[in-house]
Order: C-alpha cells, then sequence, then structure tokens
C-alpha cells in the first residue's frame, strides 16, 4: 500500500484542505485555515491502519522519510491487540524513519456532535477541554448545506460553556466502504486521524462502553492512547458509568443541554424516535421518569414489548432490563423480558430455517408479504 501526495491547500469558505492519494484514493479533511498545521504523515498511518491490515502489504509513504517514533512502535502494539480481536487482520510493516514532530499547539479538544457519549465527557472534563470537534464524514455524510446548518446549532448550543466548534469535513466514509472494514472496527482510527491532523495537546474521545462491559471495539482503553504522539495525547474517557448514568447526569446539569441531545442514527441534527439508538435513550428517560423535549414523543412499555432487537444490538436491551429491575419499574422490566424473548424466538427459527429447511421459512414469509401489497 503506498500513500503519496501528502499536501495542503486553501479552499472555499476559508477553509483549508489536507489531503492524500492512498493506492490512488484520495482522502481528504477541511477545516477552518486558522488550526493549519503542516502535513504529515501519521495523519494517513491512522487513516490507512485497517486498509493496511486487510492486505498485509507494505506500507509506504512517498512523500515523507518520518513519522513519530511514539507511533511508529505502537503500531505494532495496535496490530497485536486488533488482530486478537479480529484474527482476519494481517501484519504489515511501514517504511519510514522515526524522527520526533515539533508543531502542535496548546489546545484540548474531545469530539462532539451533541450525544450522550460527548455530551458526558464534555461535562466530565469541562474546566480542561478547549474546543469540540464536530465530523461530517465520519459515521455520516450530509451536503455542505446541512452540515453548516448543523455546525451552527452546535455553535449555538455550546457557546454557554465557552469552547470553539472545530468543524471537520472528510470523506473518511467513502474510503472506509471501498476497502469493507466497518465503522465497526475503524471508527477509533478515523478520530484518532483527525486529532493527528489538529496536533492538540490533548484530545480526550468519548467512551462507548464502561469497564464493566467493555468488548472488542474501534475505541477503547486499551487502544486509544496507542495513536499517540510526542506532541499529542489521545486518551480514552473515563469509562465508570453507563449510558443510563451519564443521561442523570447531563439532566442534573441543565434541561436546556439534555433538550438539544441527538442520538439518532437517521438524523444528524433531531432524533426520529424510531430507530433502536433513539428507542434506546428513550427507554432509559421513561425508566428515570424524565422529560425532554429532544423526542417529540414518549414510549410505553407496550411499546416496547413489541420490538424485537437484532442480535448485534440485543446486549443493549439486556443492559435495559438490568436497569429497570435496579430502578424497581415492573412495567419496563416485563416489556424487556418479552422482547428479549421475541429476539431469542427469532434467533432460533433462524437457525432452524438456515441449517435445515434451505430458508423456507423467510422465502414463504417473503412471498406472503408481497401478497398482501
Amino acid at each position: 500500500m503506498i500513500i503519496s501526495n501528502i499536501s495542503s491547500r486553501k479552499v472555499e469558505r476559508q477553509q483549508l484542505e489536507v489531503s492524500a492519494l492512498i493506492d490512488g484514493y484520495r482522502l481528504w479533511y477541511r477545516f477552518p485555515e486558522k488550526f493549519s498545521v503542516a502535513p504529515s504523515a501519521e495523519p494517513f498511518l491512522a487513516a490507512s491502519f485497517f486498509a493496511a491490515s486487510q492486505s498485509g502489504q507494505i506500507l509506504e509513504i512517498k512523500d515523507s522519510n518520518t513519522a513519530s517514533p511514539r507511533l511508529l512502535a505502537n503500531l505494532k502494539n495496535l496490530q497485536c491487540i486488533f488482530g486478537c480481536w479480529k484474527p482476519d487482520l494481517r501484519p504489515f510493516t511501514v517504511n519510514l524513519q522515526a524522527a520526533i514532530p515539533h508543531a502542535g499547539n496548546k489546545m484540548v479538544c474531545s469530539f462532539f456532535s451533541g450525544g450522550v457519549d460527548g455530551l458526558y465527557t464534555l461535562l466530565n472534563n469541562e474546566s480542561e477541554i478547549t474546543h469540540l470537534v464536530y465530523i461530517n464524514g465520519f459515521d455520516f455524510h450530509v451536503s455542505p448545506e446541512e452540515f453548516a446548518v448543523n455546525v451552527q446549532r452546535l455553535k449555538d448550543w455550546s457557546a454557554p460553556f465557552e469552547k470553539e466548534l472545530i468543524p471537520v469535513e472528510t470523506n473518511f466514509y467513502e474510503f472506509d466502504q471501498l476497502y469493507g472494514v466497518g465503522r465497526h472496527w475503524s471508527h477509533g482510527a478515523c478520530l484518532a486521524s483527525v486529532a493527528l491532523l489538529l496536533q492538540p495537546a490533548k484530545c480526550i474521545v468519548p467512551t462507548s462502553f464502561t469497564y464493566r462491559n467493555l468488548r472488542p471495539w474501534g475505541t477503547h482503553p486499551l487502544t486509544d492512547n496507542l495513536w499517540s504522539t510526542e506532541i499529542t495525547e489521545i486518551i480514552h474517557d473515563t469509562a465508570d458509568l453507563d449510558r443510563p448514568e451519564k443521561l442523570q447526569r447531563i439532566a442534573e446539569r441543565s434541561q436546556a443541554v439534555l433538550d438539544n441531545l441527538v442520538v439518532c442514527w437517521k438524523y444528524p441534527d433531531r432524533n426520529c424516535g424510531q430507530c433502536l439508538k433513539c428507542i434506546r435513550t428513550m427507554i432509559i428517560l421513561k425508566i428515570l421518569g424524565i422529560d425532554t423535549y429532544a423526542f417529540t414523543s414518549s414510549i410505553t412499555a407496550e411499546d416496547v414489548s413489541k420490538i424485537s432487537p437484532s442480535q448485534h444490538y440485543r446486549h443493549h436491551f439486556e443492559d435495559l432490563l438490568r436497569f429497570a429491575i435496579k430502578q424497581g419499574d415492573e412495567f419496563m422490566e416485563r416489556a424487556l423480558r418479552r422482547t428479549l424473548s421475541i429476539s431469542t424466538t427469532r434467533k432460533i427459527v433462524k437457525f432452524i430455517d438456515d441449517k435445515y429447511l434451505n430458508q423456507s421459512i423467510r422465502t414463504g414469509f417473503r412471498y406472503f408479504q408481497k401478497k398482501r401489497r
């Protein structure tokens, strides 16, 4: 794998674009030009980590002979950890010399989109964080016009906290799809590449899971710090609280902050109230007895009892069941037990259908669905 043509240029809307060719694919990042830094190899080493791991090829960088000694050494550790979690990844070597970078700045940043994890990280590190980084092209991609509206919304929202918002645009989402790595693994590398691009003194990565239920994931206490260089320390935020406790802390801080919460998979600027991430948050708020304008409607135990989460999302509903039991919410407990029972039944039926019936159950179900339309 070859990384070449690392360069920067000014583009419209007073932005700076830093880009490189990765095996011919032009990966780019755009951000306000006042945060201008010298282009370097480190962001693209992080961005191409999983693509290189897919092939196991030697990773060469044509426009730079050096990179951070710390990052180069830790690439081996990152390969060991992710290779244990995802055995089809292949080890690769990097043809670069080690040299300590000399740029950087004093800001302390965190990633932020208005969701629960980012909000809690901001509140948990409010006295230290100076900048919030909002990315378009990381786990969603909207038009420049929509992104500008979202940026202004988050600027207005973060103003009382006296934190400066740094909007970053990238085509990493498309790059990730090209190599078929999957956001489940690559999102930590993307966040690291943005941090290494901006070169803050410290970057705090919001947590997805608590220490109690850690699992192989793109951002993780074991891996996040390994993306660091001599001038940028990347750390995983404290993972002591689960999602309900984070929501409680957010609600205690400010109702206005809670009312501007956005957790949706479908929309980057509002909550649909129908995707599983919205539903999960609504269930927690219902159990806690917290009202908010973040959602246009509330959810009932009867609504919950009709949900059938996918196997990928089942563990979140198991966590919700434990939380309902802990809070003594018998109605929600019964509803969650029912939805988990439905999920288990569907898993068993799918197994039998796949192994013994050549998917005839699903074929028949799709046939009758078409007949009903």
